[in-house]
């Protein structure tokens, strides 16, 4: 059976991979943010909060690996992304009404396993469609506003119950408009373009073929950054919350004022992802996500200082640099460096590198240190624990600039896209006698 090449996407079909995007990462960020206050108002210690947040590393580690397989060989991606999100949100609603550790941690965990491949299996249906990988970002972009809809949707809604009920903390709510929002990107998948599995490749085991692209110097320096790199990120999403929120040795702001600040991280990549695409096309991919790397000392050592409360508030707005040069610009290169039929593996591979294992690792570690950097009763030394991440991220991204070559880089995308046009020429020349 030939492979069509993709011709560039229409304004429609543009519209519906960004509507996806939207309803994907509204879903993730309806709970990631307060779930954090809501299990400190339950009396977790710090380390069962970042167990809880560690879930979502387990179900990286577990389950993407398969859910790419699967859709690159025997499922569409779109039903295998609609059949997840309908089982989560039944997930996320037995979640919700959980108030001690065990039972909100399993849940969390069968939730993890159900959601984690959703995030490469859209990015598959994406690329599949879209026709130009370089402009990924003008989709992807709508996943960050999704992220923002339901942020700034949540920052009225506890606000609303600051007012109607001062002193009682309503951020477990959370996990049911998670749970309303995957029921709708469930139903909503079902009418996805179809992305079919490419039955025809060589290899039945499409993930054994990703991990051998760790011959390619390139490929293993961005896995290998990606999941150093992915080892701080749980003191963003983890502590943050905490630190905004913390009266004695933090900001000291309103659970509602910290839901609205952490926002701003997003709003900042919206504008960051519409230029990821021309900082691609003249600064290259070792320039762009480089920047993407140095963003998150610079950003760290503000929490450090802790003072004054607008500029901590401001540097969320470096999340933009981080999130859209680095780990988009990594899909993008990730996407480049593969062949067409391992593309939805590679994706869940550089995915088990970061969100699995590199989170998993901060996940414990973050929750250490919060609770090692406790100087009394709600009161941290919150500097301390952020100088943590600083020296992690300033040492990956000397490592990535010595490591990473623009000019292979460019040349080893060139092959596989000569390599997958040559392979797409024979297979119609075989049609064409076939016929």
């Amino acid at each position: 059976m030939a492979v069509e090449a993709k011709p560039a996407a229409g304004l429609g079909l543009y519209s519906r991979l960004s509507g996806m995007m939207f309803l994907q990462f509204a879903v993730w960020g309806a709970w990631s943010v307060t779930i954090g206050g809501h299990m400190s108002h339950l009396g977790f210690t710090g380390k069962q909060i970042s167990y809880v947040f560690g879930t979502t590393a387990f179900g990286s580690i577990i389950s993407p690996l398969i859910a790419g397989w699967i859709a690159d060989r025997f499922m569409p991606a779109q039903r295998f992304a609609a059949l997840s999100h309908l089982f989560g949100a039944a997930v996320l609603y037995v979640a919700w009404q959980q108030t001690s550790f065990w039972p909100l941690w399993t849940a969390m965990l069968v939730y993890a396993v159900l959601y984690m491949p959703t995030l490469a299996l859209t990015n598959a249906v994406a690329f599949y469609h879209m026709g130009d990988s370089d402009r990924f970002g003008n989709i992807r972009v709508w996943g960050t506003l999704g992220w923002i809809a339901v942020q700034w949707f949540l920052t009225g809604y506890l606000r609303f119950w600051e007012v109607r009920e001062p002193g009682v903390s309503h951020t477990g709510d959370a996990l049911l408009i998670a749970g309303i929002c995957a029921l709708v990107m469930g139903l909503y998948s079902f009418t996805l373009p179809n992305t079919p599995p490419t039955r025809e490749a060589k290899n039945p085991y499409a993930f054994l073929e990703a991990l051998k692209l760790m011959v390619n110097r390139n490929f293993a320096v961005l896995l290998t950054i990606s999941f150093i790199v992915a080892i701080e990120l749980p003191f963003y999403y983890n502590l943050t919350f905490l630190f905004l929120t913390e009266k004695a040795g933090g900001v000291g702001l309103a659970e509602s004022t910290a839901q609205f600040a952490m926002s701003l991280g997003q709003v900042g990549e919206v504008v960051l992802m519409l230029l990821l695409w021309p900082s691609l096309r003249h600064l290259g991919m070792r320039a762009t996500i480089f920047l993407g790397i140095l963003a998150w000392p610079v950003r760290y050592a503000i929490f450090a200082v802790g003072h004054p409360a607008w500029l901590v508030v401001a540097a969320q707005c470096l999340h933009g640099i981080c999130y859209s040069f680095f780990f988009v610009g990594g899909m993008i290169a990730v996407e480049q460096l593969s062949h067409k039929d391992i593309r939805a593996s590679a994706q869940s591979l550089i995915l088990f590198a970061t969100n699995g294992l590199g989170m998993l690792v901060g996940h414990v570690v973050s929750g250490r240190v919060h609770d090692y950097f406790l100087v009394g009763p709600d009161h941290h030394n919150w500097t301390a624990i952020f100088m943590v991440p600083v020296v992690i991220t300033v040492l990956a991204g000397i490592a990535f600039l010595l490591s990473f070559s623009e000019a292979r880089f460019r040349a080893d995308a060139a092959q596989v896209a000569q390599d997958d046009w040559a392979v797409a020429e024979g297979e119609d020349r075989v049609a064409e006698t076939v016929v």
